[in-house]
């Protein structure tokens, strides 16, 4: 066979692998635990085995790491309602009006902790909330069966924990460290060859992808990880690290091509300007050509000795290319220097995360743990306290309208419909676009009620007899909603078909189920998915021009705030919550692609903005006292002055004045000392990188009107 065949077997089996086989063995992994937490719940003789299983579809992901995670978090909002359970019961057991009002803050709280914290540590808080719903509702004409009820409710969550778990680390067990290892030898290669290719950054027609998700996202895996045992200390130090290294590359890449294109847009640019920065580049391009090759292979560590030889060859070009232009007005003059160092920040970053990706390769191969690695500062989250209350509120309303049907109505379902709105309401508060989730749970729930009916009256009591034959019966449904689930498009639909499944089918041997309850418990619940999902679309400010709007006023806070505050921030933390909050309001906001792009230039400005304050603010502090530089306080001082601003006239103005201020900054620099001579150097580089991002309104954020 020829190889060229071979190499085509070989890459076509190797995506089998990894796509289609890795979902045929999450399927079975799902359906197994399910079947084994439904069948220990019957053999203990649990009330409700429906509660193992949905806490076995809650908790069960891809990898170990994340199971344990996810089940660690559940176990502790699962203790966490239990302990309320009992307190509210026992506090109020015998006032119902006192009860609910206290049940409607707790719920509050847990929806407002559920949307400020990220990953599982929301779905925390989540079932915390959950958890009393579930307990005391369906008890609430008898308190003094509280207690039992607890402890089983409790007793069937641990079944499906551990049942999620075992399962997770026996069969086919997916280690997270050995996708953070693959994921990250991926990532080296495609940024790569995004530096290779030079239309990434001076092409018109080529898009660069919003890169948040991938960076926040291996940052959640990396979190996760610390729940395996098979990845050490160092590794994860080591992931930490290339991360936040690769976030300060990727928002300096981004920010290039957007100023190189704001640049190739201007018609009164000089279109020399862009041939020079191309030259400029010419050097980064042809050293990364001789390495392509090999790429993979471990000895691409004579790479790092060609660094310094690359980076004096492009400082020998800016020098080159910049007497072209000493000709030309200010502007234009502004507008190559802002660039060029840019160009040279990129290749100093993208050196540093090289380096340290070779130096985590050569960890991995020797197994050598001797090594230190610097702990850096962690990522850090956007917390939004407007959007955060408005959560709140939301989970309260819900609760409360919910209530109001119950005494109206003096239904004795009605219970149901509480439990199911507050569940959908907790746990879509924190996840994408809740109103397009909430359509697509309730129509997942909708077909599952004809399901669970032939369930109900045909399948179980004609072919269900003992445990084994109800787990024959159970496995096609859950291995049918595990597929379901392995689809993002398709997941919430079957988060709502199994939901409605567990909620109504008769998940015991002593069959008991009547057309009544089956119908009454299923309008209860669908009653409340409704409900929740009509709050998300009534109770909403994020539209398209009033998520602009607070996205743009947060940015140019931000700015406003660094130019005075004491305090500077770690460009780690700039990042990260910058990328957080844009992926907050991307999420949840109404907004459209360009909307979404638009305000990811915002981000790009603000944070390159905020980045230089911080660096000037530093290096300010190496100037004596009786000769500090003037000129650079007036232009921070007008800077802000500039973003607090409404009125475009005078902000017109106010910029006039920093381009003076820059101009006389630029003429009166001859310091004594050769230390202040090269600090201002790089004060006035940072500075021409603000004059260059002022310039582009359109890709700034500000307090004006948002068109």
């Amino acid at each position: 066979m020829p190889k060229a065949k071979i190499g085509i077997f070989k890459s076509a089996f190797q995506e089998w692998i990894n796509g289609d086989l890795t979902i045929i063995i999450y399927v079975v992994k799902l359906t197994i635990a399910a079947l084994i937490a439904m069948s220990v719940s019957m053999f203990l003789n649990l009330s409700s085995p429906q509660t193992s299983v949905f806490t076995v579809f809650i908790v069960m992901q891809m990898y170990s790491g994340m199971v344990f995670s996810k089940s660690f978090y559940r176990f502790l909002g699962t203790v966490i309602g239990f302990i309320i359970s009992l307190v509210l019961t026992s506090a109020f057991s015998q006032d119902r009006v006192w009860f609910m009002g206290f049940f409607t803050i707790w719920i509050a709280i847990c929806a407002a902790a559920g949307f400020k914290y990220r990953n599982f540590i929301s779905y925390g808080f989540v079932l915390s909330g959950y958890t009393v719903a579930l307990i005391v509702l369906p008890n609430i004409h008898n308190p003094l069966s509280v207690y039992g009820f607890a402890v089983e409710r409790f007793s069937e969550v641990v079944v499906g924990l551990l049942s999620a778990s075992v399962i997770s680390e026996v069969v086919f067990p997916k280690k997270l460290s050995d996708t953070l290892f693959i994921s990250e030898k991926q990532r080296y290669k495609n940024i790569f060859i995004a530096v290779l290719d030079t239309n990434n950054i001076f092409s018109k027609e080529s898009n660069t992808s919003n890169f948040s998700k991938n960076i926040l996202g291996s940052d959640a895996l990396r979190v996760n990880s610390i729940f395996e045992s098979n990845i050490n200390k160092k590794d994860k130090m080591y992931y930490q690290r290339l991360n936040s290294e690769f976030m300060h590359l990727s928002v300096t890449f981004h920010s290039l091509k957007n100023i190189i294109s704001t640049i190739s847009n201007n018609e009164k640019i000089d279109k020399n300007i862009i041939l020079s920065l191309q030259e400029i580049y010419e050097p980064i391009k042809n050293f990364l050509e001789k390495y392509s090759d090999d790429l993979f292979e471990y000895n691409v560590e004579n790479i790092i000795n060609e660094f310094d030889s690359t980076r004096i060859k492009i400082k020998e070009k800016i020098g080159l290319e910049r007497e072209k232009f000493k000709d030309l007005d200010f502007d234009l003059q502004n507008d190559f220097n802002s660039s060029s160092f840019l160009i040279l920040r990129f290749f100093d970053e993208f050196s540093q995360y090289t380096k340290t990706y070779i130096s985590f390769l050569n960890s991995k191969l020797k197994n050598d743990d001797s090594e230190e690695v610097s702990q850096i500062v962690k990522f850090s989250t956007y917390t939004d306290n407007l959007l955060v209350i408005l959560a709140s509120f939301r989970a309260a309303i819900v609760l409360i309208v919910m209530t109001i049907f119950w005494i109206i109505t003096a239904w004795g379902y009605a219970p149901f419909a509480i439990i199911s709105a507050v569940a959908t309401t907790l746990m879509f508060s924190s996840i994408p676009n809740p109103i397009n989730a909430s359509k697509s749970f309730l129509k997942g729930s909708i077909v599952s009620f004809f399901v669970a009916g032939i369930y109900n009256f045909y399948l179980i009591p004609t072919y269900v007899s003992d445990i084994p034959t109800f787990c024959f019966v159970m496995a096609p449904v859950f291995a049918i909603a595990a597929w379901l689930g392995t689809s993002p498009q398709r997941g919430l639909f079957a988060f709502g078909f199994i939901f409605i499944i567990i909620t109504v089918c008769s998940m015991n041997l002593y069959y008991s189920m009547d057309y009544i309850t089956y119908f009454e418990t299923s309008i209860s619940s669908l009653i409340g998915i409704i409900v929740a999902g009509v709050a998300y679309e009534l109770i909403n400010s994020w539209s398209e021009s009033w998520t602009k709007r607070r996205v743009s006023n947060l940015l140019v806070n931000r700015i406003i705030k660094l130019t005075y505050e004491k305090k500077d921030l770690r460009r780690v933390v700039l990042e990260s919550r910058g990328l957080d909050l844009i992926q907050h309001f991307s999420t949840q906001g109404r907004l459209n692609t360009q909307s979404n792009t638009l305000i990811f230039q915002w981000l790009l400005s603000s944070i390159e903005i905020a980045r230089a304050i911080i660096d000037i603010k530093n290096l300010l502090k190496e100037f004596k006292t009786d000769n500090q530089p003037k000129f650079v306080y007036e232009i921070l001082d007008s800077i802000k002055d500039y973003f607090s601003l409404k009125d475009e006239n005078k902000k017109e103005r106010i910029f006039f004045k920093i381009k003076e201020d820059f101009i006389e900054l630029e003429k009166n620099r001859v310091y004594k000392s050769a230390i202040e001579q090269r600090v201002m150097q790089n004060i006035l580089i940072e500075i021409s990188l603000i004059y260059t991002l002022m310039l582009n309104k359109i890709s700034l954020p500000s307090k004006g009107e948002i068109r």
